[in-house]
């Protein structure tokens, strides 16, 4: 018999705008589901939606892909309802997405109320630890900490960082004497199999195609490309803006912007895809632009790499060494002018020149899919989990 993982996070399958964190879970169970059976606890509907699924059955579990899922109702989990289906679902691990997500919130209420055996938990934060990330709600994020911190609410938990960074900003919040391990965020095992450099549209100097693709919210920071594009002045440019409008206030401030761009930067708008769908549409353009003000993993970043895009980011994110490896640019928002200009200059580079760095980026994406160790260090946290179960050997791979 196979042990068992039950996830409590916010969105799954058949979900597609719940972004990198959900997709983190989604290759999980693909990447593991030879070793455990999983179990998901999750919302019935998809990010900034109201209306439930319509293919899954409420209120019991449904096999979806490799996993056993539990979509509850708007009012139905709370801490009582959470201890109930951890009961049911027996796990030997039980793996939270988010620090701050309700599923992950009413599971460690009823832990803490005693309602729920002792059991192993890992938690990934999602990057929601770092100063950009406090930085946005922050009173109300301060004043939750607080009490977290209080009743010791994540108490023995194995915190799973993504990287260093991220493990440093966990324990800059918590502590240092706090049990964290690092483990990548997992990518699917391939992205575009059937790519072909005949998808890129051919790059004549003086025009270019930029593509967004991520969540619309302050965090993701679409209002200060916006405002860059506003200044070109050496040829045409085009932004497919792709993904769920999360913050509607933001939304209205980004559609103002785009009222007042000059004629040469037109904008659409294809709103939030099908995950397939969506990496497809951005092989249909030249350059990958994010200025993000912070991300733990950017799930979509080897994405768009693997969409052939090089990538044009802000140094706010782990994928630092783009450069070196001339598949993109990681620049300070600080230096807005910077940022600009190397906008300017993918206006003006060369098919030839785009060219090979656009198969340099599906080159490095393919081969980073491809890295053992990335499954190895997830393997590694999963082991020292089950290790915490006297009963169990802790042999995962």
């Amino acid at each position: 018999m196979r042990p068992r993982i039950l996830i409590f996070c916010d969105y799954y399958l058949p979900g597609f705008k719940g972004g990198g964190g959900m997709w983190s879970v989604v290759n999980l169970v693909d990447r593991f589901s030879g070793e455990f059976d999983f179990y998901i606890v999750t919302r019935n509907h998809d990010l900034a939606e109201t209306s439930p699924y319509k293919d899954v059955e409420p209120r019991k579990w449904n096999s979806i892909g490799n996993a056993e899922a539990y979509y509850f109702e708007s009012g139905e989990l709370t801490a009582a309802r959470a201890a109930q289906l951890t009961k049911e679902a027996n796990p030997d691990i039980v793996y939270l997405n988010s620090t701050f997500s309700l599923p992950v919130l009413r599971f460690l209420a009823a832990r803490r109320k005693g309602l729920i055996s002792d059991l192993p938990v890992v938690l990934s934060p999602c990057g929601e630890m770092s100063k950009a990330a406090l930085s946005i709600k922050p009173l109300k994020k301060k004043l939750f900490l607080a009490y977290a911190k209080a009743v010791q609410l994540y108490r023995g938990v194995i915190w799973k960082a993504s990287f260093e960074a991220d493990a440093q900003d966990i324990r800059t919040v918590f502590g240092k004497d706090l049990d964290v391990m690092t483990a990548p965020d997992l990518a699917p095992r391939s992205i575009l199999p059937d790519f072909s450099p005949e998808w890129k549209p051919k790059k004549v100097p003086g025009k270019v195609r930029f593509a967004y693709l991520s969540r619309i919210s302050p965090k993701k920071n679409l209002a200060y490309l916006l405002t860059c594009l506003k200044e070109i002045d050496n040829g045409e440019a085009v932004l497919e803006i792709i993904g769920p409008i999360d913050d509607e206030a933001y939304w209205r401030e980004c559609r103002t912007i785009i009222d007042g761009l000059p004629p040469n930067v037109s904008v659409s708008v294809a709103g939030a895809l099908p995950n397939n769908e969506a990496v497809r549409r951005l092989a249909e353009s030249h350059y990958f632009v994010l200025p993000t003000l912070n991300e733990n993993f950017g799930y979509v970043f080897i994405e768009a790499l693997a969409a052939g895009c090089p990538l044009l980011t802000s140094d706010n994110t782990v994928w630092a060494d783009i450069e070196d490896k001339g598949i993109g640019w990681a620049i300070s928002l600080g230096k807005r002018r910077v940022f600009l200009e190397q906008i300017k200059r993918c206006v003006e580079m060369s098919d030839e020149d785009y060219a090979q760095m656009s198969q340099r980026a599906r080159e490095y994406a393919e081969a980073w899919l491809s890295r053992s160790e990335i499954d190895e260090a997830t393997a590694r946290v999963l082991s020292e989990a089950l290790s915490r179960r006297p009963h169990l050997v802790a042999d995962v791979r």
